[in-house]
């Protein structure tokens, strides 16, 4: 009866080295890394600090106009009223006419070339 595996390697075959940094390249390859991003994130934290800064100055800055407008359409609406336009006629010194005269155009005319 024939034998099932019979041939058996008496040495194995090496395996293939993996890539290994040991010793001081490899600490000074990792405190790089860690330094790169470890500055790449505080210039993140940094200008998200500073954008936020410049949103809130912009907000605070367009609550005051809206302030501003709201002061000064009241102002208008208060010189436009029936009361201060009296006021300022008479400080004007202005007159009610007695008699009002109104002009009245012909049919309008059109030149043509």
């Amino acid at each position: 009866m024939p034998r099932k595996f019979t041939t058996r390697r008496s040495i194995r075959a090496p395996r293939r080295a993996a890539f290994r940094l040991a010793g001081k390249p490899a600490l000074f390859v990792f405190t790089l890394l860690v330094a790169v991003f470890g500055a790449g994130y505080l210039m993140q934290i940094n200008a998200a600090s500073t954008k936020g800064l410049q949103i809130r100055k912009l907000e605070s800055e367009i609550s005051e106009l809206k302030e501003t407008g709201e002061r000064i359409e009241l102002k208008v609406a208060k010189e436009q009223s029936v009361q201060a336009v009296e006021t300022k006629v008479k400080e004007m010194g202005m007159v009610p006419s007695p008699q009002i005269d109104y002009v009245m155009a012909t049919v309008p005319q059109v030149a043509r070339n």
